[in-house]
């Protein structure tokens, strides 16, 4: 079946939303059947880059796992934006608002072309009522994005722009254990400036500067990271 919502394309396939969801974190620890049956009542929706996918202010019909593509989570206020957090594939965003049935309090906006697959909220409580193991994930998530939220908090109070933006090259590397390795920025430098709470301008100044010691290597969007050790010890200190 085919639909338009909002102008943007809405299916339900669900080879499709079953293959999404199975690779999704938070719903990898209950059976294929209940994947089978969340795919069943959820969505996919394609959104166009630069589209709203939600208002500030509005509602969450449910969850959102990323397909492909990226979404921004932002505020705005008199002229300014401040990027949250950027969702992108087998992430979600919307659970708390969607459990709690309470207007998103920010806006998301498409980065990319991007197809999102929506649970809705009753799904999810239903899914919550009745299997310990999800509860449990969500109870997980939401204490994760918890801690994260604090560390944010903690690194906007304490930390300078060359501070923040070292944490954030080394987050990019992940799990690497490799003394260098090459990252890419995953969406423009105006969107992750906003995102680090500092200007474009700030930015480019600041990686010119990661350069010049000699802790990485910038050619565009691709950041070698020739000292992670050391761009770890810069991301420690206080401003």
């Amino acid at each position: 079946m085919r639909d338009i919502a909002n102008g943007n394309g809405a299916t339900r396939e669900p080879r499709l939303l079953e293959g999404v969801l199975s690779n999704v974190p938070l719903f990898r620890g209950i059976g294929q059947h209940q994947v089978a049956e969340l795919a069943a009542r959820a969505k996919a929706m394609h959104f166009r880059r630069g589209a709203t996918v939600c208002g500030r202010g509005r509602c969450l019909p449910g969850l959102y796992a990323v397909a492909y593509g990226q979404v921004k989570l932002s505020f705005r206020g008199e002229g300014e934006e401040r990027v949250a957090r950027i969702a992108g594939p087998v992430e979600t965003f919307g659970l708390a608002a969607a459990i709690l049935a309470r207007p998103a309090p920010y806006e998301a906006t498409a980065l990319d072309d991007s197809l999102l697959v929506m649970v809705p909220s009753a799904a999810v409580s239903q899914l919550i009522d009745h299997d310990p193991r999800f509860a449990r994930a969500v109870i997980a998530d939401l204490a994760e994005r918890t801690l994260l939220l604090l560390a944010e908090v903690e690194s906007g109070a304490l930390h300078g722009g060359v501070q923040r933006l070292a944490g954030y090259l080394d987050a990019l590397a992940g799990d690497s254990a490799n003394r260098t390795c090459t990252v890419r920025l995953p969406t423009t430098k105006t969107v992750i400036a906003s995102r680090l709470g500092i200007k474009k301008e700030t930015l480019s100044r600041l990686l010119r500067d990661l350069a010049h010691r000699g802790l990485i290597a910038v050619e565009q969007r691709e950041i070698a990271i020739l000292d992670r050790m050391g761009l770890a010890a810069i991301a420690r200190e206080q401003a």
